[in-house]
């Protein structure tokens, strides 16, 4: 049974003939009757009563006949979605994103994807750059937002990933405000900094800070899962630490100083595996992502 037999049955128990059905339909009769015939012999059940008046469901017919509005929408409704998913306008999306790039980038992405897509559905998972390749390795997340750029992954990610770097964030230097007006040339004297912790899949913030403060006597550093965190402890007076302005928002006990002159720049990257699909909904969010970070670049030049 498929649905062109289904929507003939329909059509010839509704102009009560084939003839007629054949008629509106803008057909000869032979197909619509060939195509009922096949019909009952594949069912093994006849669904017409043929009568000199014309035709009329038996009790079989009458039953395929209530279920066959249901099958013929559910049809339509499947071929509509799938359609819509091949579009890139409905579906689901699995993206990981690094708590340092939602408030400075993920947000207006999310805006401008659902603005395309307003039917899709996106699940952000707010991890760490290490768990969000672990889980696009793994097919978990179809792709993922972190701070480093190409240059910066070890030799595995680049094995499996694709990416696009989106641009690149600018850092600032929280300190305890009560220590706003000291000098320190090139960060050295500062004490205590407050880095995210080491990843192996990345060369980030805590190598380039230890290789420009090797001489430093002063120097030390305490881990913390995010800057986010750092800030706390900077409020608290335990040290310095990188963050960004739409991170350290406003906070009384902290100030945002310019950063040493070799603490660059934070790169935005978004990354997939290369050997799965790439559907249309991640080219829609990859796309989002150029708009937005186009916008950037025209505002800030």
């Amino acid at each position: 049974m498929d649905f062109r037999q289904i929507e003939y049955f329909r059509a010839v128990v509704e102009a009560g003939s084939v003839s007629q059905a054949a008629k509106n339909l803008n057909m000869t009769q032979p197909p619509v009757s060939h195509a009922i015939a096949k019909l009952e012999a594949e069912l093994g059940v006849r669904l017409l009563e043929r009568t000199a008046k014309g035709v009329h469901p038996t009790q079989a017919g009458f039953y395929l006949l209530s279920k066959a509005g249901r099958l013929v929408a559910d049809r339509d409704r499947t071929v509509e979605t799938l359609k819509l998913m091949g579009e890139g306008a409905v579906g689901d999306l699995r993206v990981g994103v690094e708590p340092m790039v939602i408030n400075e980038l993920i947000a207006d992405v999310l805006a401008e994807f659902l603005e395309q897509s307003p039917g899709a559905r996106v699940s952000l998972t707010d991890v760490t750059p290490d768990v969000i390749i672990q889980k696009i390795r793994s097919g978990e997340l179809d792709m993922g937002c972190i701070p480093f750029g190409p240059s910066q992954f070890a030799g595995f990610v680049a094995d499996f990933c694709d990416w696009y770097p989106i641009l690149g964030i600018n850092i600032k230097l929280a300190v305890p405000r009560y220590r706003a007006r000291e000098q320190h040339p090139d960060g050295n004297g500062w004490g205590r900094w407050i880095l995210p912790y080491r990843l192996p899949a990345f060369a980030g913030m805590p190598d380039a800070v230890e290789q420009a403060l090797t001489d430093d006597d002063s120097f030390e550093v305490l881990e913390v899962s995010t800057p986010q965190t750092a800030l706390a402890f900077v409020a608290a007076g335990l040290g310095v630490a990188p963050v960004t302005d739409r991170i350290a928002g406003k906070n009384d006990s902290v100030v945002l100083l310019d950063p040493p002159r070799w603490l660059g720049p934070m790169q935005a990257t978004l990354l997939w595996r290369r050997d799965a699909e790439f559907t249309p909904l991640m080219e829609g969010w990859l796309q989002a992502t150029r708009i937005v970070a186009e916008h950037r670049r025209t505002i800030g030049s």
